[in-house]
């Protein structure tokens, strides 16, 4: 063996201690902890629960069909839809809920947070559910997150919800959100309000307190953040108004890209590169050393099998065992982390180098994307990676001037 393979070896197995010492102190440090106010029905607050939307006819009738059967006293449903030429409108109507249209997007805003935006100023309640068309909630749901909102007195509470997955494709987002979850920090740092280093969000569940929010900015303060959850979450913890945030539960549920993996591909290309501009650069950089483990598992488990001596630092049959070992590891580290996050497969773990290859050219376009300032698209919308400029499909109207409406004047409009 030449000098200069041991030291490649002994990288290695550096690099894999590294990865797997972060890892240990992030999951030990991020248990869940209910802080459960308890209030009678007649104590809990209105809410306002606010769904924007866009071209989602196959998905608002599982979300609208569990908020309104939610076993909460007093709240009030919006949805905000951003003209879309399917039938969303038209099903979210027969729901019997408050449905504003407004397609129009003003320059420098993102879709989602115009939606948010619009939704908000009709808003009655004092706390604010910002939910998404694709989450299904369990009956329980909003009375058990409002109590632990109010009984931590924090101003925002989010979850992930659990992750449904019936094709293929569908599987391949537990390996993008392992990687949020290196990005982010454990959680007992996420939850610990005066600790600006750690944060993490999911748009699917925001809950606020309407104080809260404003206080913020809502989401006129990230309007043009490609990750406007993260975004508002590292906002809140800037503040220091007090972040919860906790996952593995199925209080609500979500199956997101069931269209194909060009959704799955746009949306996240979108994602990666907001989060890579929004989180903290050095819990970004131990997420980079899981990249390399991830490139470097299979290659050097594969030349331990067929060099001889060259490329591990002890004789062939242990240098197969020890490479294969750092292999499963990082098998079982994915399974691990997401087998309470949403439906997983033992075999979609075990042959990660295959399954995760997607993943790991979705990570690279979206970087590539963002250094080069182009731009992504979204549902017939394409927005500036340098979070300056939001374009239309069919034409590039210019809305500099624009003045973003008042709920009330868009529902006046469409009467």
């Amino acid at each position: 063996m030449t000098k200069v393979h041991w030291v490649i070896e002994s990288l290695y197995l550096f690099l894999v201690i590294v990865c797997f010492v972060y890892f240990f102190v992030l999951v030990q440090n991020s248990r869940n902890g209910w802080q459960i106010l308890e209030l009678k029905d007649d104590e809990l607050p209105l809410v306002s629960i606010i769904v924007p939307t866009l071209e989602e006819e196959n998905n608002i009738s599982k979300c609208l069909g569990s908020v309104t059967k939610l076993d909460y006293p007093n709240y009030e449903i919006i949805v905000v839809d951003g003209g879309s030429k399917d039938k969303t409108v038209e099903i979210a109507e027969t729901y019997g809920v408050k449905v504003l249209v407004d397609e129009n997007l003003p320059t420098g805003w993102i879709g989602k947070s115009y939606g948010c935006h619009v939704g908000y100023a009709e808003a009655k309640g004092d706390v604010i559910l910002f939910t998404d068309a694709d989450t299904k909630h369990s009956p329980e749901s909003l009375k058990i997150t409002v109590s632990h909102l109010l009984g931590s007195d924090v101003a925002l509470f989010s979850m992930l919800p659990y992750l449904e997955a019936y094709r293929f494709y569908e599987f391949f987002p537990s390996y993008l959100y392992f990687l949020s979850f290196l990005c982010g920090g454990p959680r007992d740092d996420v939850n610990n309000r005066y600790n600006k280093n750690s944060f993490i969000a999911s748009g699917q569940y925001m809950l606020f307190t309407k104080e809260g929010y404003e206080e913020l900015g809502g989401h006129t303060a990230v309007s043009s953040s490609l990750v406007e959850d993260v975004a508002l979450a590292k906002l809140v913890k800037e503040k220091e108004l007090g972040l919860s945030y906790t996952d593995g539960t199925k209080l609500v549920q979500t199956r997101m890209y069931p269209d194909g993996f060009g959704q799955y591909f746009r949306a996240f290309r979108r994602a990666i590169w907001g989060g890579i501009v929004t989180l903290t650069p050095w819990r970004i950089f131990f997420m980079i050393l899981w990249l390399i483990y991830f490139v470097l598992a299979p290659t050097f488990m594969i030349l331990s099998y067929f060099s001889n001596g060259p490329y591990f630092i002890w004789d062939y049959t242990i240098g197969i065992i020890v490479n294969t070992g750092l292999y499963l590891a990082y098998a079982a580290t994915i399974y691990f982390y997401w087998n309470k996050r949403g439906d997983t497969k033992w075999y979609i773990a075990l042959f990660f180098p295959i399954t995760q290859l997607a993943n790991f050219i979705v990570i690279g376009v979206a970087i590539y994307a963002g250094l080069r300032g182009k731009k992504v698209s979204w549902k017939g919308r394409y927005y500036s990676t340098q979070g300056t400029e939001t374009l239309k499909k069919e034409g590039k109207k210019d809305l500099t001037d624009k003045k973003v409406p008042t709920a009330k004047q868009i529902e006046k409009s469409i009467d």
